[in-house]
């Protein structure tokens, strides 16, 4: 079969808002199913992306007669982003009851169901995304037990850890990405090309800095409404720093300031934009947190693509998602390697 490029056809598993679903269709990939258990992804997903098949459903009750409804020709990519709370090491302590609790998390098996997936449906190539610290839980129990189910299914398995800002996100953000095919394509990661004698990593101020004075209509561009003693607290974090806690007034202090009270610096990339309880880490320059637009901004969402839901469901839209931007990284990356597969056949 000759492809043309727009014809290579993608499934996508635990979509959430679908950062995965904009990078991929960005460089041409055709959707045969999009699938989320979230009420309000799915909304997300009938608002911004309709043309898509989407299904909102348990991952568990994605069976083989549902799959063959959507699908009934040869798949090219399988792409996912297991929920990886259970993985997560941002705001745990080590200690052995949090790892014995962690690992009963039932989220920490989902890669199961991406697997059992992967096995009917035989795509050519596999990605996975989740957080850095799968990789050392469990002193490394957690991973092999990933590697060795992905090597049961006969595909080259491979794994790197990237960081977004090095693909132009204005955003320092760590992943590791599982990644394979079977159709013996010796493949490597995408090359950065931003950062230390590449070019200039793309900036907060960049990204965000139209919209603080932003007078017109933006999705999802409500700032949150800050109790006074808040509003003092984040005039005293300089621009790039936290909270100064050991000089604060008695009367502003308080125990376990978080991410959401650092201050982004404008001439750099951001912190990493994680799910929230309706908070982001503080504006450069205003007294208050990020809008969820901001965030979507450095997440490389594009303006028109509309978050749904109560304000903490769209921050866990927002920091759940892979940045479209490393998407279209990855989707262009894997479609040269369909490119010589399939000039390979003729």
């Amino acid at each position: 079969m000759i492809h043309n490029g727009t014809n290579y056809t993608l499934v996508d598993l635990f979509s959430g808002a679908g950062g995965f679903l904009i990078g991929f269709t960005r460089a041409g990939f055709r959707v045969l199913l999009s699938t989320d258990i979230d009420e309000d992804c799915a909304k997300v997903h009938h608002v911004n992306m309709p043309d898509i098949p989407f299904l909102r459903s348990n991952v568990y009750d994605v069976d083989e007669e549902i799959l063959s409804k959507y699908i009934n020709e040869e798949v090219d990519v399988l792409v996912g982003g297991p929920p990886c709370q259970g993985f997560s090491t941002i705001g745990a302590r080590a200690s052995s009851n949090k790892e014995i609790r962690n690992r009963k998390d039932p989220r920490n098996n989902l890669f199961k169901q991406y697997i059992r997936i992967l096995n009917f449906i035989k795509p050519k190539f596999f990605l996975m995304e989740n957080v850095k610290g799968l990789l050392t839980r469990e002193k490394g129990a957690i991973f092999k037990e990933i590697q060795n189910a992905f090597n049961a299914t006969g595909y080259d398995f491979n794994y790197v850890v990237l960081n977004a800002a090095d693909y132009g996100v204005p955003q320092i953000r760590e992943r590791v990405f599982f990644f394979g095919n079977r159709v013996r394509e010796k493949m490597r990661p995408p090359a950065p090309e931003y950062g230390e004698s590449r070019k200039p990593y793309t900036t907060v101020l960049g990204a965000i800095g139209d919209l603080a004075d932003n007078k017109k209509p933006v999705y999802n561009h409500v700032p949150l409404k800050h109790g006074e003693t808040n509003i003092r607290r984040y005039s005293l974090i300089p621009e790039g720093g936290r909270m100064p806690e050991d000089k604060l007034p008695p009367e502003l202090y308080r125990k376990n300031f978080g991410n959401t009270f650092k201050r982004l610096d404008r001439n750099k990339p951001s912190l990493t934009m994680v799910p929230g309880h309706n908070a982001f880490p503080i504006h450069p320059w205003l007294n208050r947190s990020l809008t969820v637009r901001e965030a979507a901004r450095i997440q490389t969402f594009p303006d028109d693509f509309v978050l749904m839901g109560a304000r903490q469901k769209q921050c866990m839209q927002v920091g759940n998602a892979v940045p479209p931007l490393l998407s279209y990284v990855w989707a262009m990356h894997i479609k040269q390697y369909l490119d010589i597969y399939y000039n390979g056949q003729e």
